[in-house]
């Protein structure tokens, strides 16, 4: 289980990777555009487009199974955290297999729309010119069908009873670092 869990992992990171390095282009482009509209009166065509068709959709979609791998979905444990821990763990169970599901489904559906638009050669057109947005379309269906692989691995690995092999998050990942005030 811990090679297919680390084979999972890398997938994970690579989509991540991919939407950390978008955030960086996003934050270039964007900035290009200011400097070239402001300073030399001649801004960008389409920078709205591809900020919000192509660096917007990647970034929110493509790291979603690294943050279901993390366990930092948001949750809400008001009532479960007094449960005993069996009862907790069969909930975290199916909720792994409700994710799993429903991940799947929104995948297979998107990938549907994705191929729809690829077939059509979906485009836009701004300032005069085509510029082509199929290839956005794929975002979602990797970002869900990648998160739907993570929660059904972890279903299994909960139902078997045996860890995952998902690699862990980092020991210094700054979201993980506890607050000496909650002590």
């Amino acid at each position: 289980m811990n090679l297919i869990g680390r084979v999972i992992s890398v997938f994970s990171a690579a989509a991540s990777g991919v939407a950390g390095i978008l955030v960086i282009l996003l934050v270039f482009h964007v900035a290009l555009d200011v400097v070239m509209r402001y300073v030399f009166n001649a801004p960008l065509d389409a920078t709205i487009l591809y900020v919000s068709a192509f660096y917007m959709v990647a970034i929110a979609f493509l790291p979603l199974a690294k943050v279901e791998q993390n366990d930092m979905h948001i949750g809400v444990e008001l009532l479960t955290a007094s449960f005993p821990q069996k009862v907790q763990g069969f909930l975290a169970f199916v909720a792994a297999v409700l994710t799993a599901g429903v991940t799947a489904l929104v995948a297979l559906r998107t990938g549907e729309e994705a191929m729809a638009k690829f077939a059509t050669g979906a485009y836009s057109i701004e300032a005069g010119g085509k510029v082509i947005t199929w290839p956005t379309y794929f975002f979602l269906p990797v970002g869900f069908g990648l998160m739907s692989v993570v929660a059904a691995w972890k279903a299994l690995a909960m139902l078997l009873g045996r860890p995952s092999g998902l690699k862990p998050p980092r020991i210094d990942d700054p979201y993980l670092t506890k607050d000496p005030a909650d002590d």
